[in-house]
């Protein structure tokens, strides 16, 4: 009878499965398997042990082909056959971790849990609670229900896991290594990254001992240790773990390893300020990418953003071509975060507006807002308002340059607060009041702008000075002389505490005060500030540069007013002279030819007169002047009036 039984069709099919299934041949041991199932369902009733048994096995060869669904029926089948037999548990125990492992290929991570416990349960009351299978089982277990984030199940697990190898391989077993990197990444979940840096370091010394220097689990071990360091902003330290890594990792060929170690390397080495090898760093990262995965790739474009970002800060062009690349990557890509994508885009939108055209920077700043919602990023959506406000304002459209800028102040306000960037907020919606006449308004937002600036940075700081000096011009617009001459004098002082009183800042303040001393008729005073700043000019810019001559011809005015011509006329051709041979100014060089044409007519010099007039005519329409601007009108006029002295004569 037992002859007969192994000569029975179904035995010789389930024997061949099981001999290519050893052979790892498992197409041919699933058709064997297959075979012998149709025999044994036409020969046996459905919870028939042998039925079971070749159930197990086709579900165990079908986990091998990727099959899951497939496998799960057959192997729920057998173990419902099992079940209801004696001396099955270890046969039941078997089916549970293969139905485990079909359910987590499948995605479906609780039932996998659920079969995993049966399993455990059955492994304890057979084998013992101190037993390497069943720690085998609870790694498992562990590693699920942290997936999970069932984090205090997954700590429980792992510890019982460490009682039973610890008993059973001692302390040093590469086992506890992977142990410990496993509860080192859930301590960094909870926040502990004390915790987690123990893990991570105590596994790197077991790793150490037991394995080859190079070994790549040792550099592995190396990076979670450098991670650690980089949250805690110890980036020397992870840099010298990252480095390690890298060395090992470079031993392989197509590593990507190696490339994720050169991104993190390059972050730390641009977190400490080192720029230029932390470029060269994520370059290398970009470059090893490209080779693995493409240069139209997800994986190449992320580091593209790094790179690009990097490179626009150490302002070189390419910075510029990688961001280009990346949003055509990203613009279709699922995996690339919205966030990078928009942040991109705004980058580039700085540069378009500086370098290219502010119609594309406009565009680039509208898609990146249609990217956010209104929960998002307030910070984010005041920069990108606060960028829209400024190209409406170059286009002098100041009512939506206007609206932006109280957007972004608003925004800006319901987060941060009162700080250094909301106050260069309130002095941009300031200006654009100005610009658009409302200088109740202006004076409004200047002014708060300077209380917050006082409050964040002090008063000894180049905001406040530059604030001070804004509230003295609109003053000076309302006709408010004394108001604008304490705000200029206040600016002057604090120019002087910050930067000494040889700076050319302090010689501006000079010139503001200098402006109002004049309109209020006390050109003495004007003339006193303006050769304080003549003095400073010459000394830090040099006797010929452009701004001198400014300040010579204002000089000149007002030594004119006082009737000291022969002064005024050696500022003014003094200015000529070095606006001439400079030739960025034309509209300078007219303004004192205008100038020195007056003092020939006082003189009654006409014909000298009328020579400086014309000069200066030609030089204001270079300038780009318009026949009816104020200034060349002016010039018209003398020379008619010239013109007409010399032929009544």
């Amino acid at each position: 009878m037992l002859f007969r039984a192994r000569t029975n069709p179904f035995f010789g099919f389930d024997s061949i499965g099981r001999i290519y299934f050893y052979q790892g041949k498992y197409e041919k041991a699933i058709e064997c398997v297959e075979e012998a199932l149709k025999i044994k369902e036409n020969a046996f009733h459905e919870r028939h042990i042998s039925l079971a048994e070749t159930q197990h096995l086709l579900g165990s060869l079908l986990i091998k082909k990727g099959d899951f669904s497939s496998a799960i029926s057959l192997l729920k089948a057998a173990l419902i056959t099992y079940k209801d037999k004696k001396d099955c548990e270890v046969l039941k125990s078997d089916v549970l971790d293969l139905l485990a492992t079909a359910y987590m290929k499948e995605g479906d991570d609780q039932f996998a849990i659920l079969s995993l416990e049966q399993s455990l349960k059955i492994k304890t009351n057979i084998l013992g609670p101190d037993d390497l299978a069943c720690a085998n089982v609870l790694m498992t277990l562990g590693k699920l229900k942290a997936k999970k984030e069932n984090l205090d199940g997954a700590l429980v697990a792992f510890k019982e896991v460490k009682r039973i190898q610890k008993q059973v391989y001692g302390k040093d077993h590469l086992k506890n290594a992977e142990l410990l990197i496993e509860v080192a990444a859930i301590q960094n979940q909870l926040g502990n990254s004390d915790m987690a840096f123990r893990c991570y370091t105590e596994a790197l010394r077991i790793r150490r001992s037991q394995l080859y220097i190079n070994s790549p689990e040792i550099a592995e071990a190396l990076v979670s240790v450098g991670k650690i360091h980089q949250s805690n902003d110890d980036n020397i330290s992870s840099m010298e773990c990252f480095e390690e890594a890298a060395a090992i990792y470079s031993k392989k060929q197509n590593c990507p390893e190696l490339a994720d170690v050169y991104y993190l390397l390059g972050t730390s080495q641009i977190a400490t300020g080192d720029t230029m090898n932390g470029l060269s760093s994520l370059e290398k990262c970009l470059q090893s990418r490209g080779m693995l995965y493409g240069t139209n790739s997800d994986d190449w474009a992320e580091v593209a953003y790094d790179v690009g970002v990097a490179k626009l800060e150490a302002d070189t062009n390419d910075g510029v071509l990688l961001l280009e690349k990346f949003v055509r990557i990203a613009r279709t890509s699922e995996r690339i975060s919205p966030e990078r994508l928009s942040n991109a885009l705004v980058k580039l939108g700085q540069i378009y507006r500086k370098t290219r055209s502010v119609d594309e920077a406009m565009e680039l700043f509208d898609e990146a807002l249609q990217m956010h919602g209104e929960d998002e990023n307030e910070l984010w959506m005041s920069e990108v308002m606060f960028h829209k406000g400024s190209i409406f304002e170059c286009r002098k459209q100041y009512v939506k340059s206007l609206a932006c800028y109280e957007e972004s102040l608003q925004l800006r306000k319901s987060v941060a607060g009162e700080d250094e960037v909301t106050a260069d907020t309130m002095k941009r919606v300031g200006e654009i009041h100005r610009l658009r006449g409302s200088y109740d308004q202006s004076i409004e937002q200047f002014e708060s702008a300077l209380d917050v600036y006082r409050m964040t940075v002090g008063n000894d700081h180049e905001s406040v000075a530059d604030t001070l000096h804004c509230l003295g011009y609109i003053h000076d617009s309302k006709n408010d002389s004394d108001e604008a001459l304490s705000y200029h004098k206040e600016a002057w002082n604090v120019r002087k505490s910050i930067f000494g009183k040889d700076h050319v800042k302090v010689a501006s303040s000079l010139d503001d005060i200098a402006r109002i001393y004049q309109k209020l008729g006390d050109n003495v005073k004007a003339i006193r500030c303006l050769k304080e700043a003549l003095r400073v000019r010459k000394l830090t810019l040099g006797n010929e540069d452009i701004e001198v001559a400014t300040t010579l011809f204002g000089l000149g005015i007002c030594c004119a007013a006082i009737n000291e011509t022969p002064k005024a006329m050696e500022c003014y051709n003094r200015a000529l002279e070095i606006s001439a041979f400079d030739g960025s100014n034309p509209k300078l060089e007219a303004q004192a030819l205008h100038q020195i044409g007056c003092v020939h007519a006082s003189a009654c010099s006409y014909r000298d007169a009328l020579q400086s007039w014309r000069t200066s005519l030609s030089k204001y329409r270079e300038a780009g002047l318009a026949d009816d601007h104020y200034m060349v009108a002016c010039t018209l006029g003398n020379i008619e009036m010239a013109e007409n002295v010399l032929s009544s004569g």
